[in-house]
């Protein structure tokens, strides 16, 4: 126990004269050593992180220079775009006046040519429905007035004109007139008028016509004959025609020679070729009294019993039941008002 007590007092005063190291310092150079170290590892590292910071700095500062100009570019095309807009405002503000000026250029310039043109047409027109007044009243030709007229107001229709609003109107109302009258089809009734006609040649004549009694055409067998054959044929015939009874009707037993019969077809077709004039001409009275006349002399001359006759007779009296000259309206009114607005119109300025 002495023993250890002197030991430990020995390395007390050893270790207070200096003359031994302690292992403590050692840990805390070696602790200061490494801090040392991680010191400078981060500082370097902060140098490094300094060093990019920096580069980004100038990279920032040429971006910002870049911008900067860019700015500045931007703004000197603003202030050019600025001031093109407000010269442009500046004509746009001219532009209601230049259009009205234009606009009453145009309306001159449609003034002038518009005037001529209206006249023009007016006087179309005009001549159109004098043309079908004329055709109407002097040929009662209803088609015809009905194409002048529908001319007319087409006419008319090309240009607005407000002052010949009344004469289209009254217009409208000749047209409906003049549509709703019954036009006769003339060429057919020409036509049926001619098949009757052409008819009458196979009418079968009232009485006994004598060219039936009558033998003059030879078979051929009769033509080689000998003479005393033909001599010997023509007593025996004579000798049977003498002594032949035929039952007749007392109405029809007048005997009918072949020139009178030859009359009475070119009498009747006369009065059929009378009723076609008429019925070209439209003379309703001429026609009506043609084919009353042909048929009085189709029952007076012609036989009713035969078949032909009594259809030709039936077609007659279908025939005479059309009016070949209809009622037609009274047109020309229109005609009067377009001449009113004609006088009335301003003469066309050059």
């Amino acid at each position: 126990m002495t023993n250890e007590i002197e030991s430990l007092t020995t390395d007390m005063n050893a270790r207070r004269t200096g003359s031994g190291v302690s292992p403590m310092l050692f840990a805390v150079g070696g602790l200061a050593l490494l801090l040392a170290a991680y010191a400078h590892w981060r500082f370097g590292q902060f140098d490094e992180r300094i060093d990019r910071l920096r580069g980004q700095v100038v990279e920032l500062r040429a971006a910002q220079d870049r911008l900067g100009a860019q700015i500045g570019a931007v703004g000197t095309q603003l202030q050019e775009a600025n001031a093109q807009v407000r010269s442009q405002i500046r004509l746009l503000r001219e532009v209601p006046t230049q259009l009205g000026e234009l606009g009453q250029s145009v309306a001159e310039l449609r003034a002038r040519t518009d005037a001529p043109q209206r006249s023009w047409v007016r006087a179309e027109a005009l001549y159109l429905l004098e043309l079908g007044a004329r055709r109407l009243r002097l040929e009662h030709d209803v088609p015809t007035a009905v194409a002048a007229l529908e001319s007319a107001d087409a006419r008319l229709a090309t240009v607005p004109d407000p002052a010949v609003a009344e004469v289209r109107a009254q217009l409208a109302r000749e047209l409906a007139a003049l549509r709703a009258v019954d036009v006769p089809d003339i060429s057919s009734v020409l036509s049926r008028l001619a098949a009757v006609e052409t008819a009458a040649a196979d009418f079968r004549v009232l009485g006994v016509p004598v060219s039936n009694a009558r033998r003059l055409d030879r078979t051929e067998a009769e033509a080689a004959e000998s003479a005393f054959d033909r001599a010997t044929r023509r007593l025996r015939q004579a000798w049977h025609d003498l002594f032949s009874y035929r039952r007749v009707d007392p109405a029809h037993s007048r005997l009918v020679t072949r020139e009178e019969e030859s009359l009475r077809r070119q009498q009747f077709e006369l009065q059929l070729f009378m009723a076609r004039i008429a019925a070209m001409q439209q003379d309703r009275p001429g026609y009506a009294q043609a084919l009353q006349s042909a048929t009085a002399l189709l029952d007076r001359s012609f036989d009713a019993r035969d078949e032909t006759v009594s259809a030709a007779r039936t077609e007659l009296a279908q025939l005479a039941a059309i009016d070949v000259d209809p009622m037609a309206p009274e047109i020309g009114t229109a005609a009067q008002l377009l001449q009113r607005v004609i006088r009335a119109s301003p003469p066309a300025k050059p």
